[in-house]
C-alpha cells in the first residue's frame, strides 16, 4: 500500500469512467439498440405468426364448411337419384302392366274371334250335315235356300 499515490488513484479512477462513457457509447448503446429491434422483430413475428393462424384456422373453418356443404350435396344427389330411380321402376313397372294387359285383351280378343269363327264353321258343317242326313232320309234334293233356311230354324231352337 506504500505505493498509492492519490494522483494514480485518481487517474485510475478518470480512466474507468472514462472507459465506462466510451464502452456505454460504443458498446452498451448499440448492444441495447440491437436488443431492441430484435426484440421488436420477434414481437413483429409472433404476431404475423397468430395472424397467419387465426387466417388459417378461418380457412380451415370455411373449407370444412365448404366439404359439409359437398357432402350434404352429395347425399341430396344420392336421394334425388333414388327417387327417380324408384319413379322410373315404377314407371316400367306401370308399363310392363299395361303391356301385359294389352296383350291379354289381344289374346282375348283373339281367342273370341276364333271362337266365333269355330262356332260359325261348325253350324255351316252342322247344316250341311242336317241338310245331307234330311236328304238322304227325303230322298230329294235340296237348294241353298233351303238349307239356310232349315239352318236357322235348327239355330234357333238350339239357342
Amino acid at each position: 500500500m506504500e505505493n498509492l499515490v492519490p494522483s494514480d488513484i485518481l487517474i485510475h479512477i478518470i480512466n474507468i469512467l472514462v472507459l465506462f462513457v466510451l464502452l456505454r457509447v460504443i458498446l452498451f448503446k448499440p448492444v441495447t439498440k440491437f436488443l431492441a429491434a430484435r426484440t421488436e422483430r420477434i414481437a413483429g413475428e409472433l404476431k404475423d405468426a397468430e395472424a397467419k393462424n387465426a387466417e388459417a384456422l378461418e380457412m380451415k373453418a370455411a373449407y370444412e364448411k365448404r366439404i359439409e356443404t359437398y357432402e350434404e350435396e352429395g347425399h341430396e344427389i344420392i336421394r334425388a337419384s333414388q327417387v327417380k330411380a324408384s319413379e322410373e321402376a315404377t314407371a316400367i313397372v306401370k308399363d310392363a302392366r299395361g303391356q301385359a294387359e294389352k296383350i291379354i285383351a289381344d289374346a282375348h280378343q283373339r281367342i273370341a274371334g276364333e271362337k266365333a269363327q269355330a262356332v260359325a264353321e261348325a253350324r255351316t258343317e252342322v247344316a250341311l250335315l242336317a241338310t245331307e242326313i234330311a236328304a238322304r232320309i227325303l230322298k230329294r234334293e235340296v237348294s241353298a235356300v233351303d238349307n239356310k233356311a232349315v239352318a236357322e230354324d235348327f239355330f234357333r231352337e238350339v239357342k
